[in-house]
């Protein structure tokens, strides 16, 4: 969950990396397209599905020999901190060995819990950056107000969509070996409303 902070614009990754070390309390940020964004306490909706995602993907990974890391890791293009994006998805992860950083440049999956004050930076610049990720292989848009997950995968000649809806649509993450069905995801969110028309 975020909010705009509309005082900083057209930051680099290491600009932003100074902006959050000369912080003096607990707010936390992301980059988004070279500008600092606030993010806010999320709803217990939001961490009902990022928990009934990241707990079951976090244990598939640590038995895979992988890392899945919930709310805590930017992500960003490489080290180089001329980038302009450094996000906090809900949950990255990542395989290969362990870097002990406060960010990855190789994830294999990221999940965003959207609301609707995100959502449009969510299906938006934070989407194009993700897909610019070369190893980048799914990203998973869940909606915590409605029973919808936005599947993209890469495919050889580029980025699908796939859209689940019903509680026995299955979220297929091949590049990892890990399913889920749509009504795991959303298990115990007494808001969620039944779509009409898909």
């Amino acid at each position: 969950m975020e909010d705009r902070v509309r005082r900083h614009h057209g930051l680099t990754v290491s600009e932003f990396d100074r902006f959050v070390d000369a912080q003096r309390d607990e707010s936390d940020w992301e980059l988004v397209d070279g500008e600092v964004v606030m993010m806010t306490n999320p709803t217990e909706n939001h961490e009902q599905i990022a928990g009934n995602i990241g707990a079951p993907l976090k244990l598939a990974m640590d038995a895979a020999g992988c890392r899945s890391y919930q709310g805590g890791m930017r992500v960003q293009r490489d080290e180089d901190g001329r980038g302009r994006d450094k996000p906090k998805p809900d949950i990255v992860v990542r395989c290969g060995p362990r870097q002990n950083r406060t960010f990855v440049t190789d994830p294999l999956v990221i999940v965003e819990v959207l609301s609707p004050s995100t959502m449009d930076r969510d299906r938006g610049p934070k989407l194009s950056f993700y897909k610019s990720l070369p190893t980048l292989r799914h990203i998973v848009l869940a909606y915590q107000d409605q029973m919808r997950v936005e599947h993209y995968r890469r495919e050889a000649d580029g980025w699908v969509c796939d859209v689940l809806t019903a509680p026995d649509d299955v979220l297929r993450l091949e590049a990892v070996d890990f399913a889920i069905d749509l009504g795991r995801i959303s298990f115990d969110v007494p808001v969620l409303r039944p779509i009409v028309g898909g």
